[in-house]
């Protein structure tokens, strides 16, 4: 069942982000790259994030309200589900780890919601540990993506403009 144009938009939307957040949070947590990369990535990481939020939240309203998510396959709903829960926690804990304002793109300052270094100290853990998780779930649906594919069942043909 094909999803609407509105759908495929989101969840194309929102890939980018999270696939460009997730690879270079990797690069800037594992790799030696200089202060100014990993500061220059992690503006861009916050503002492309927080520009997410909204059109996460419409996602996931679309999602809950038109369960179209791969009817018959539960395997594949709750992959689905696992996806979207995973992307709510590193998106909150992401907000709420920061100590400082929320700067996008220069365009809107955000003040940070908490002052307190332990509690956000806590959440900037829990999100390390979501990013990870979110990390594997989007790997496990890539591969899931190209195993229908070579299975004959193009699934991403429902994600088509």
């Amino acid at each position: 069942m094909p999803y609407s144009r509105t759908q495929v938009l989101l969840h194309w939307f929102s890939a980018v982000i999270i696939l460009w957040a997730t690879f270079s949070g990797f690069y800037v947590a594992f790799a030696d790259a200089s202060a100014s990369v990993k500061q220059t990535i992690g503006f861009i990481n916050v503002s492309l994030t927080t520009v997410l939020i909204p059109f996460f939240a419409l996602r996931l309203g679309l999602a809950f309200i038109g369960r179209r998510h791969a009817a018959g396959e539960p395997m594949a709903r709750i992959a689905h589900w696992a996806i979207y829960a995973a992307t709510t926690v590193v998106l909150a804990t992401g907000v709420l780890m920061m100590e400082r304002d929320i700067d996008v793109f220069h365009l809107l300052v955000i003040p940070a919601p908490l002052s307190d270094a332990a509690i956000t100290a806590g959440f900037n853990r829990a999100h390390k540990y979501a990013c990870m998780v979110l990390a594997g779930l989007v790997a496990l649906h890539v591969a899931a993506v190209i195993k229908h594919h070579l299975a004959g069942n193009p699934v991403l043909g429902r994600m088509r403009w």
